[in-house]
């Protein structure tokens, strides 16, 4: 084993102990790539002294949780991953930006209805997550997030990588309704279950323009994720909110 390697696995095991000793919480992530700034969170040691885990499914969709055939497979990541990391006690569940950014638009041009009209079916899948995980593991305590405000501008839409996100022609300012759109949603849902809800909308929207500001954009590429470096601050702040809550027994 290399020392770098030998070091990162040292720091695990501290980071474990430590966690037990002053009786951490466990938190695992349940989301698409976005939700690798829960991962830098815990790199950067933010959120001491707790443990995070990401379960990350790239492309995984809320509307995809309904159906067992999706390309991603992300319910049954979910599930494993609800099994393997069973001593993990709080789970964050934050999907949503590729609903907004390509898969509701081509679902709505598909049936010819509203984009917003498509909402409601990823919420079943959200909901049906829930469902399952309380029927299995009642135990554990669930938040749900919203996912983050576009990045990519009205001109940048043809230098995306992915032929899917080209697709849609809609501009910024409308694929950040959608997006506000969708957190209400699923804040709304959360409301109906007990949960927690997390969401940096407020902190990196622009109050003029309705798209996210610059400064929470990464900087050096075209990138549809926001700056880790710049949001979890934002994050870090929403979870020790939710924890403080869940030991005040307030959920």
């Amino acid at each position: 084993m290399s020392w770098h390697k030998y070091k990162k696995s040292l720091l695990k095991t501290y980071r474990r102990l430590r966690c037990s000793f002053l009786r951490g919480h466990r938190i695992l992530i349940l989301g698409d790539s976005h939700a690798g700034v829960f991962e830098y969170i815990f790199d950067k040691d933010l959120l001491a002294p707790h443990l995070l885990n990401a379960e990350i499914v790239g492309g995984a969709t809320a509307g995809g949780l309904s159906n067992d055939h999706s390309v991603t497979a992300a319910f049954a990541k979910y599930q494993q991953s609800l099994s393997r990391f069973a001593d993990y006690d709080v789970v964050v569940v934050m999907l949503g930006e590729v609903d907004c950014s390509f898969a509701l638009w081509n679902r709505a041009k598909q049936r010819n209805e509203s984009v917003f009209a498509q909402i409601p079916r990823a919420m079943q899948g959200i909901a049906r997550l829930l469902d399952w995980a309380g029927e299995h593991y009642p135990q554990r305590r669930f938040v749900l997030a919203g996912t983050i405000l576009p990045t990519i501008k009205d001109d940048e839409i043809d230098l995306q990588y992915y032929e899917l996100r080209r697709s849609v022609r809609a501009t910024q300012r409308e694929r950040s309704d959608l997006v506000l759109a969708f957190n209400e949603a699923v804040r709304q849902l959360a409301g109906e279950r007990g949960l927690p809800y997390l969401d940096i909308s407020s902190q990196t929207i622009d109050a003029n323009t309705g798209v996210v500001r610059d400064e929470f954009l990464v900087q050096e590429k075209l990138d549809h994720h926001q700056s880790q470096a710049a949001t979890a601050p934002f994050w870090t702040e929403q979870l020790k909110r939710v924890l403080c809550e869940l030991r005040e027994g307030r959920w």
